[in-house]
């Protein structure tokens, strides 16, 4: 299994040592892979506005779309609880996890993907999404194997 997660974000951030930590946990279970996507066209677009800032993300992320089971990131998605989203990773070979940029994803982005999740109804700095995402992944592979981390 493979998981990719890409990001909308400059580079590291202070969460880099803590997101290293839980990809090590990780590994065990599946590759996994981390790809921060922050283009001249994405910092154009976001000192723009809005509708053009999520058009720039539509841009970066639709040719990542292609293959693997596609969930993105955003205040408006399914809320799970950490069994449901263990079952989300079950039984899949590819899982791509988007998050968006300061101003999430615009509905088209979303219809293209195949499940469309909230973290929370809170709105969360896309560096520290990671990091819960992170942390869930780690969670859900610790409960579809038995494992103890999740009690």
């Amino acid at each position: 299994m493979q998981i990719d997660i890409f990001s909308i974000q400059k580079g590291d951030d202070e969460f880099y040592e803590l997101n290293q930590k839980y990809v090590k946990l990780i590994k065990p279970f599946c590759g996994i892979k981390e790809f921060n996507v922050f283009t001249k066209e994405i910092n154009k677009a976001q000192n723009i506005g809005q509708i053009q800032a999520k058009q720039s993300y539509f841009k970066e992320y639709l040719p990542k779309l292609e293959g693997g089971f596609n969930i993105a990131l955003c205040e408006h998605g399914d809320m799970l609880d950490s069994k449901a989203f263990a079952k989300l990773l079950d039984g899949k070979n590819h899982i791509k996890f988007f998050i968006g940029g300061a101003y999430g994803f615009d509905d088209e982005f979303r219809q293209k993907c195949d499940k469309v999740v909230s973290l929370s109804r809170l709105t969360y700095a896309h560096k520290l999404v990671k990091t819960i995402l992170l942390e869930q992944i780690y969670r859900g592979f610790c409960l579809n194997n038995n494992h103890p981390y999740h009690k």
